[in-house]
């Protein structure tokens, strides 16, 4: 396999097994040879108020509320800095079966007071409860309401929103969304959240409504308590510049927009190939197809994973121009060339393979790379080009002072507020 890999966070929508019948599974993986399996992971780690990357808890430790960690999933960031992810708990008494919990995590915190519980133990609503069978991948909102995609107890599965110490099911296998098409199939890992209590998510409608006959239809969906589940892209269906959607759509990144409301980004292919799309709470627009000119060469591919995004409408995408990996920023129409595969890092290595970006409020580009021996790293490139390892010092001559971290990193797991609060899995 050569070495011109491209490590991304791909929708590996598998149909689960019986037990999560009818239910779609995402898996991180890479692409071209480059994997992550976050199986593999141990940690999880997340920033402190000083920018330094701080175990939060890993497999083997022992949690406060009582059991052993076995595994440890994919983590989220909150907006106020704390990090919520899911972990597999083994109870004291070995008789019994290891389960799936939500935890909060805090790297501000002494290392005992580190990780709590997020969901209140009695918090059970009738008709609406979760059976954890695996990672839940939660996220949070700025009220640290927390939704995550799960199967309950008796069958089906449900988006669930967690609020005030009660659950509530945004939608369910069987709901109808507000145009009248009925879901048959959410994806599990999908869910962001953006305004307080609207959570966007990938599923697949059931055939019926506009297509009786049809096959079940991929689809972007945004659900609210307050407004039902609103329909944003379905494949199918036409777009910006009468653009047809067509099967995969990307994982959506959102954000909360200063004056309310959910602005989401995604990828999704289309007739002539795959396109960037941005909703901005009220219509959406095809900001980069596939062909556009750059550079470095016509964009042949774009990343099914999540698309970096700011409030102001500013995004940012992995896509390969050519056979060669490449970040662009796009800005009220304007494309920029930001990292390319063989770009130097200020310590003299060269960056083989890229994740997806991520940016922050301040303009800044978080991006996990690995190098050609292939360890994983973590960059920021700030808004004036600067590039510099995570965690380390900004000013680019004090980086080869450093320390390098003694773990290795899953850069495929990397979230990052709109702060610059950052988390991620890794090894011990």
């Amino acid at each position: 396999m050569p070495r011109t890999t491209v490590l991304v966070v791909t929708l590996g929508l598998i149909l689960a097994s019986a037990a999560d019948a009818r239910a779609l599974s995402l898996t991180l993986s890479g692409e071209f040879g480059a994997v992550v399996r976050p199986e593999d992971a141990q940690a999880v780690y997340a920033s402190d108020d000083e920018g330094v990357s701080t175990l939060i808890t890993g497999v083997g430790l022992s949690m406060r509320s009582g059991g052993t960690v076995t595994e440890v999933g994919v983590p989220s960031m909150m907006p106020d800095g704390r990090v919520v992810f899911g972990a597999e708990i083994q109870p004291a008494d070995p008789s019994l079966k290891p389960g799936w919990h939500i935890y909060i995590g805090n790297a501000d915190a002494v290392p005992s007071h580190r990780v709590m519980p997020a969901i209140n133990p009695g918090s059970n609503t009738p008709g609406c409860t979760p059976a954890f069978k695996s990672d839940p991948y939660p996220a949070a909102d700025a009220e640290g309401n927390i939704t995550f995609i799960s199967a309950e107890p008796h069958g089906g599965d449900a988006l669930f929103y967690y609020s005030n110490g009660r659950f509530r099911c945004l939608a369910k296998a069987g709901s109808k969304t507000n145009e009248g098409d009925e879901i048959d199939v959410l994806s599990f890992g999908s869910a962001q959240m953006g305004d307080v209590g609207e959570v966007v998510f990938n599923a697949f409608l059931a055939p019926g409504g506009n297509h009786p006959r049809g096959p079940h239809r991929q689809a972007l969906l945004l659900a609210s308590p307050t407004r039902g589940i609103t329909e944003l892209a379905v494949e199918g269906d036409y777009g910006p510049n009468h653009t047809r959607y067509e099967q995969p759509f990307g994982l959506p990144a959102v954000v909360s927009t200063p004056h309310g409301g959910t602005e989401v980004a995604f990828t999704a292919k289309t007739p002539s190939g795959a396109a960037l799309f941005e909703y901005d709470g009220h219509e959406m627009a095809r900001v980069l197809p596939i062909g556009t000119l750059t550079p470095i060469g016509p964009v042949s591919y774009l990343s099914l994973g999540r698309p970096g995004l700011m409030a102001d409408g500013t995004t940012a995408v992995l896509a390969g121009c050519a056979g060669v990996p490449a970040i662009f920023r796009l800005s009220r129409q304007h494309l920029d060339l930001r990292i390319q595969r063989g770009q130097m890092t200020p310590v003299g290595g060269a960056l083989d393979s890229l994740g997806d970006p991520v940016l922050t409020a301040s303009g800044a580009m978080f991006v996990g790379a690995t190098d050609r021996d292939g360890h994983g790293k973590i960059f920021v490139l700030s808004r004036d080009d600067a590039l510099f390892e995570l965690g380390s010092p900004a000013l680019i001559y004090r980086i080869a002072f450093t320390p390098q971290p003694r773990h290795s990193i899953f850069t495929g797991t990397l979230t990052v507020n709109q702060r610059g609060d950052f988390a991620y899995l890794g090894g011990n």
